[in-house]
């Protein structure tokens, strides 16, 4: 049997967005799961035909889902952390290659004040190859060495007091990212896979929007039908809010669809030939590398280069 709705009864239909999370990237989806619930939990669940129960369920789908979405750009932060430690490296090895020149200085001005700060520098030559934790305390006690009057002396002397403010400021960043990390670990717990916790979430809030379709329909007074309808414009806004965030920032590997084929390469000229040596022209010697490759060192703390010895 057909069942026909009058006019009257059509009107009543208000319905939510249905496509709206399934292939936002975590972060999008569980940032719209927190907005949704913002905007549904502050109204009695009975109005909406649900049971409080259901909205703190739902609520803590959604918090675990951000605590997923954390964890995974803890693997964002780390690669930021190896960055901000190769930048104090290369402060500090600039530091020292900078006091050697000025120790050996045909400036004579500076060969003494050099040769001082040189001393200070080689008790700690050995610390870009030491471990984060280690390497950020033994600047600390470098740059405290190095605030002392007479090393400030020969520092202004030699014009190297820039080098030290930009190391002490790359210690400071690393070390306030290092720590935020170590806050992050202490506090993570196992947690289940991102697909079956995003699966659950959504099952949950489609199953909270035909609750409030109905209750929008079911509504016994004007007002309620209003606060219902309010909530339902409300809820279509933050998804197509998201779905403009999504479109427009570019769609990711995750979202399964299929990639754009690649525009053929134009072929590439032919190289120029090798001009023949000629013999009467001995041949050049190749130039020695100018610059010392930039000290890079795992998180275990064991770089595999050296600080070149006096």
């Amino acid at each position: 049997m057909t069942t026909t709705l009058t006019y009257k009864e059509m009107k009543a239909i208000k319905t939510i967005n249905g496509t709206w999370g399934g292939r936002f990237p975590l972060g999008l989806h569980a940032n719209l799961q927190s907005t949704l619930y913002t905007l549904i939990h502050p109204i009695t669940p009975a109005k909406l035909l649900l049971e409080a129960s259901d909205i703190d369920t739902w609520n803590g789908g959604i918090l675990e889902e951000m605590e997923i979405d954390r964890e995974a750009k803890k693997a964002e932060e780390t690669a930021l952390l190896r960055e901000k430690d190769d930048t104090r490296d290369e402060i500090l090895w600039a530091l020292i290659q900078e006091t050697r020149l000025a120790a050996k200085s045909p400036i004579k001005e500076n060969r003494a004040p050099g040769a001082r700060l040189l001393i200070v520098l080689n008790t700690y030559k050995d610390i870009i190859r030491e471990n984060y934790a280690s390497e950020t305390a033994h600047i600390k006690a470098l740059l405290k060495d190095l605030d002392k009057p007479a090393a400030v002396a020969d520092l202004t002397t030699i014009g190297q007091t820039r080098l030290v403010q930009m190391l002490r400021t790359a210690n400071e960043e690393f070390d306030s990212l290092y720590l935020k990390r170590l806050d992050f670990d202490a506090g993570i717990k196992k947690l289940p896979s991102s697909a079956s916790v995003r699966q659950k979430n959504d099952k949950m809030t489609a199953t909270i929007f035909r609750h409030i379709e109905t209750a929008y329909m079911m509504a016994t007074s004007d007002d309620d039908r209003k606060l219902i309808g309010d909530l339902i414009d409300r809820i279509n806004a933050a998804i197509n809010k998201t779905k403009n965030v999504y479109n427009t920032s570019g769609k990711r590997k995750e979202d399964g669809e299929p990639k754009q084929p690649k525009e053929p390469k134009e072929p590439k000229q032919p190289k120029d030939p090798k001009p023949t040596p000629d013999p009467k022209q001995p041949e050049q010697p190749k130039k020695p590398d100018e610059k010392p490759k930039d000290p890079k060192k795992p998180d275990d703390g064991n770089p595999d280069i050296k600080l070149p010895e006096e």
